[in-house]
């Protein structure tokens, strides 16, 4: 067997790969960081990534074929990066998303869907942000 083609990866592994950068978007983890984040006085953080998923739930109703995943882990990316103020951590995790946008690209998520995701994430972020204010002086 020859050593380079011991190196290649299999098509298989880079979907698995694709795939879980992309659960990272998911709503199990969405749910594991709002509960790591009602343990301990994080409610800033906490009401910011409660308010932003239903704001994204009713706008996506709004704007049809969007990628909910993208949206989601650009809340995340944003909150968290806030949340931490460690630049390390926000590179890697800008650099852990725009994996995520590569992966969705390589497993051929119409390009239009995940610009939509963007943008209800973006839009989620402000609205969030903005309400999070209100209720917290």
């Amino acid at each position: 067997m020859n050593v380079m083609e011991s190196l290649k990866i299999s098509s298989n592994i880079k979907e698995e790969v694709a795939r879980d950068l992309i659960a990272l978007g998911g709503l199990p983890f969405y749910f594991l960081v709002i509960v790591r984040s009602s343990i301990g006085d994080y409610f800033s953080f906490l009401c910011q990534i409660l308010i932003a998923l239903p704001v994204l739930y009713l706008i996506s109703k709004v704007v049809k074929n969007s990628n909910l995943h993208i949206a989601r882990g650009f809340i995340l990316v944003i909150f968290t990066s806030i949340f931490y103020e460690a630049m390390s951590f926000t590179i890697l995790s800008i650099l852990v998303w725009g994996c995520m946008i590569l992966s969705l690209t390589y497993l051929k998520v119409d390009t239009k869907e995940i610009i939509r995701g963007v943008a209800l994430g973006v839009v989620s972020v402000i609205i969030s942000y903005t309400l999070t204010l209100l209720i917290i002086p």
